[in-house]
This record gives C-alpha cells, sequence and structure tokens, in this order.
C-alpha cells in the first residue's frame, strides 16, 4: 500500500511537470510567433513598399531629366515632350498611391514632389507656346523669360530627398527585422540552456533519489534470490519517502523468499527420499507372480500423472494349478488413488491365496472402501489350462476382450455392479460366467482409459478400434497384444493426461506343451511358466 501511494505521488508529480513543460512550451511558441510576424511584416514592408518607392522614385527623376532634355529640343520636340511629360505625371501618380499613408514625412515629400513637378509642367507649356510663336514669327519676350530649367532643379532635389528619405525607412525596418530574428534566436538560445539545466538538475535528483535507491534494492533481491545470507539485515535507505518504504516491503519480500527456498530445499529432499517410495508403489500396483502351469501373462500400467496410478493389476497361481489374473480402477488418478489401489490389490492378493470364490472375493474389496467416499472397478479371471476353461466376474468394469484363435473377437459381460461403500454387497451380488478357453485363445483386460481415451480433437478410440487391433494380430501372444494396444493408442494421439491406460493379457497353452510366448522385460510385467511346470 505504501508503495501504491508512492507510485501515486510520483505520478502526480510527474503530470505537473508535464504540464508546466506544456505551458512553457506554449509561451515559448506564442513568444516566437509574435516575433516572427513582426520579423515578416518589416520584411513585406521593404519588398512591397520601401524598394518599390525608391525604384518609383528613380523613375519619376528619369522621366523628369527626358522631358528636360524635351525642352530644350526646340520646335522639334513637341512629341517627345508630350511623352516624356505623361511617363512623369503616371509615375508621380504611381509613387503616390504606393506610398499613400504610409509615413506621415513621406507623403509630406511625395506632395511637395507633385508641386513642383506639377509647376515645372506648367513652364514646359509655356516653352511649348513659346517655340510655337517663333515658328509664326512673334517675339520671344511676349511670353516672358525661358523657364525651361527654372523648376527642374526644384525636382531633381525633391527627388533626391525623397530617395534618402526612403532609403533610410528602409534601412530602420531591416534594421528592426535583423532585431527581432536575433531576439528569436537568442530566446531560442536561453530556452535551451534552461531545458538543458533543468535536464541535469531532473537526472540529478532523479538519480540519488530514484535510480541508485532501485538500483541498490535490485541487487540486494537479485543476492538474496540467489541465496546469498549476507543480505539479512534492514534494507539500506529506509525511511527516505516512498522509496524507503518500498525498500522496506522488498525486505517483507526478500525474508518470505528466504523462507520459501528453505522450504524449497525440504521439499527437493523429501523427493529425493520419497522417490525410491514412489517407484516401491508402482513395482507394487504392476507387478506378476508366476502363473500356473500352461498360463502365459503380460501387462502393463501407464500413469496419467508421474509413476503413481489408480489402476491395479497381477497375476497369482492357484493351488489346483490354475491361475488367476486381475484389472482394478480407482476412481482418479495420481497418489492418493495410487496408495488407496495398493491397499485394494493386497487384499485381493490375500483372498485368492486364501482360495476364496469371486463373489467372496470381490465383497472383500467392498469392505475395504467402507470409510472412502471414492468406487472401483474390477474384472477377476481364472485361466485353467487343463480344463480350458475360463471363469471370470466383473464388477462394473470394462468388458474384457476375448480374441478366439480364429482372430474372432468377443467381448465379455459385467456380473454384477462397480464397487462403491454406498451401495449394498450381499452374498451372490457379483455373479461367475465361465467360457471355453482353448489354446490359441487370448484373454485381455483393459481400463476404460483405453477405449475411452480421446485425442485433443475429441474422436475416441472405442472398442472397435481396439477389437481390430487384437483381431489383426500376426503374434496372438499376451506380450504381442500388450504392445500393440499401447502403439495403437500412441499413433491415435490419445491425450494419456486425461486417464490412466492399463493393459493385462493373457493365454494358455495345451497341457504338457509350451507357452506360446516368450517371457517378457520390463516395461511390461510379465509372468509365463512352460506347461506342466509345478
Amino acid at each position: 500500500m505504501l508503495a501504491l501511494r508512492g507510485l501515486i505521488r510520483s505520478r502526480l508529480l510527474l503530470a505537473v511537470m508535464v504540464g508546466l513543460a506544456a505551458l512553457l512550451a506554449v509561451g515559448v511558441a506564442a513568444t516566437g510567433f509574435v516575433l516572427n510576424v513582426h520579423h515578416e511584416r518589416a520584411a513585406r514592408q521593404i519588398e512591397t513598399l520601401w524598394h518599390p518607392a525608391v525604384a518609383e522614385v528613380g523613375a519619376v527623376r528619369a522621366a523628369a531629366g527626358d522631358l528636360r532634355a524635351a525642352s530644350l529640343a526646340g520646335a522639334g520636340g513637341e512629341e517627345l515632350r508630350e511623352g516624356a511629360r505623361r511617363a512623369l505625371e503616371e509615375h508621380v501618380d504611381a509613387l503616390g498611391r504606393l506610398a499613400a499613408g504610409s509615413d506621415g514625412e513621406v507623403d509630406a515629400k511625395i506632395a511637395g514632389l507633385d508641386r513642383d513637378v506639377s509647376k515645372w509642367l506648367e513652364s514646359a507649356r509655356s516653352d511649348a507656346v513659346r517655340d510655337r510663336m517663333r515658328v509664326y514669327g512673334l517675339p520671344a519676350s511676349a511670353v516672358g523669360a525661358d523657364s525651361a530649367g527654372g523648376t527642374y532643379a526644384a525636382v531633381d532635389a525633391r527627388t533626391k530627398e525623397l530617395t534618402a528619405l526612403l532609403e533610410q525607412r528602409s534601412a530602420r525596418e531591416a534594421q528592426d527585422a535583423m532585431g527581432h530574428m536575433n531576439g528569436v534566436m537568442l530566446y531560442i538560445l536561453s530556452l535551451a540552456v534552461a531545458l538543458l539545466a533543468a535536464a541535469v538538475v531532473a537526472a540529478v535528483v532523479l538519480q540519488r533519489r530514484y535510480l541508485a535507491p532501485a538500483g541498490a534494492l535490485a541487487r540486494r533481491l537479485r543476492r538474496a534470490a540467489s541465496g546469498d545470507a549476507s543480505v539479512a539485515g534492514p534494507p539500506p535507505g529506509g525511511g527516505r519517502g516512498w522509496i524507503g518504504r518500498l525498500t522496506e516491503e522488498a525486505e517483507g519480500v526478500r525474508e518470505r523468499l528466504a523462507v520459501s527456498q528453505r522450504e524449497s530445499l525440504r521439499n527437493r529432499e523429501a523427493l529425493v527420499q520419497v522417490g525410491p517410495a514412489v517407484q516401491g508403489l508402482r513395482e507394487i500396483l504392476t507387478s506378476c507372480e508366476d502363473p500356473g502351469p500352461g498360463a502365459v501373462v503380460s501387462g502393463d500400467v501407464r500413469a496419467a500423472e508421474g509413476l503413481i496410478a489408480g489402476d491395479y493389476l497381477g497375476a497369482v497361481r492357484l493351488s489346483d494349478r490354475s491361475t488367476a489374473v486381475f484389472l482394478g480402477d480407482v476412481c482418479g488418478h495420481g497418489v492418493a488413488a495410487g496408495l488407496l489401489a495398493v491397499q485394494l490389490k493386497s487384499v485381493l492378493m490375500v483372498g485368492l491365496r486364501l482360495e476364496a470364490d469371486l463373489d467372496s472375493l470381490v465383497r472383500a474389496v467392498h469392505q475395504a472402501l467402507a470409510d472412502e467416499e471414492c468406487f472401483t472397478t474390477l474384472v477377476v479371471a481364472v485361466l485353467d489350462p487343463e480344463r480350458s476353461t475360463l471363469t471370470w466376474a466383473n464388477a462394473g468394469h470394462e468388458e474384457p476382450f476375448l480374441r478366439r484363435a480364429d482372430g474372432t473377437v468377443e467381448r465379455l459381460e459385467p456380473t454384477g455392479p462397480l464397487i462403491h461403500p454406498f451401495l449394498p454387497a450381499p452374498p451372490g451380488t457379483w455373479q461367475t460366467r465361465t467360457v471355453q478357453f482353448d489354446p490359441g485363445d487370448l484373454l485381455v483386460l483393459s481400463t476404460d482409459g483405453l477405449t475411452e481415451g480421446r485425442r485433443h480433437d475429441g474422436e475416441e478410440f472405442g472398442e472397435q478400434r481396439a477389437s481390430r487391433v487384437l483381431a489383426d494380430l500376426d503374434d496372438p501372444t499376451p506380450s504381442a497384444a500388450v504392445t500393440a494396444l499401447y502403439a495403437a493408442a500412441e499413433r491415435f494421439s490419445i491425450d494419456q493426461g486425461r486417464d490412466d491406460i492399463s493393459l493385462l493379457a493373457a493365454a494358455t497353452a495345451a497341457p504338457h506343451g509350451r507357452a506360446s510366448g516368450p517371457r517378457t522385460t520390463p516395461p511390461a510385467r510379465t509372468g509365463e511358466n512352460e506347461a506342466g511346470h509345478d
């Protein structure tokens, strides 16, 4: 909680800093915009007013010069004088329109130039009249003295004054524009220096207040995670703001991590100790005694989790030289189901050695489940090679497969309900059945983990696929049947993490003959005897 509050405070501080930076950026942008507007206005004044005005004054002066030259041409220069007069008037008018209202002094100078030009033009017209009188033989004194250059000097002087004034205004505008530009550059430079200084200060503060303590905390946690006991004790930097409180909380995490490491070490040591016990439990669940004479047995258990399964199988040689085989399935899987399976298998083994009938044997298993809250299915079969019979009791288990010597496959139906402590089990609850079982016939017991096994797309392995595998056996021996069914399940890609898969196969040979299948080795747990072995 303290770390969360510190984080919130740091985010608020960050938001304030971002807001101030945003305001500063807006101020910079506004100031730069104003300075740039002034700069552009001054540049526009120079380009659109003062430079064109200077050029226009030059044109006025040139037109005045042309008119003066045309006036000196005498009577033959009337056409020249008229063209020069029009040009002079047009340039004076253009200059007035261009600079109108720009500056009071400039306007006054232009007005004075206009008056001087007007006077000079009137004088020029008098000269033209005098020329015409000379053509008609009249004396020149009739129109007064020659004044062709009398006002030209005034016009010329006025244009020089106006040109100097306009160039002065242009220079001043250029100076203002340069000043605005220098102001923008100086402002940007000052801002860059200020931002650099702020960044340096912020980096130093961040390093001292946050990064350095956080780095020390990270190194402390790494050392603690590696099992270094020297990191015990009060954390460094405690009590300095929220980073200190975060460090204190990290110290609590480190202590819990140390406890977890110690527990993990104990668990590993316990696993080393328990490993042999787990392997021993698996041996108990999957072991088969040597069968009676003429019988061949092969089986295996493949657990959904680890090595321990809830399935149990076995084979027991009976006193009448027959062989009993069984396969059971406790609900669930894992260690708890495996321990219960070991208990039930022990009950079965004791009952078979006491030669209890199959109904009493299954009821003994039912009694062993009295204090449990689970159920089991079980099938027990007795193979008698001398009588060529197969007798079985099926307590709700998957129906066994019976492959005949000719390749046909039959199913042996259940003879009673599954074994559950809540179901009553009076004598006779589980009936027995007997069928002919000749040499070459093959009995296969399986759990529903095979027939009801599904792959990831949901398709089920199914009873028919298992029957086809058994019918197509080239070597109908117990070990070959178990191997072929497991291989088919792997090709089908059954999700074996869903349930345990257990198989037990048995066959008999003719009396005084040799069993058809060779003895197999683990992982399949097998038991074989030559026919006639005592």
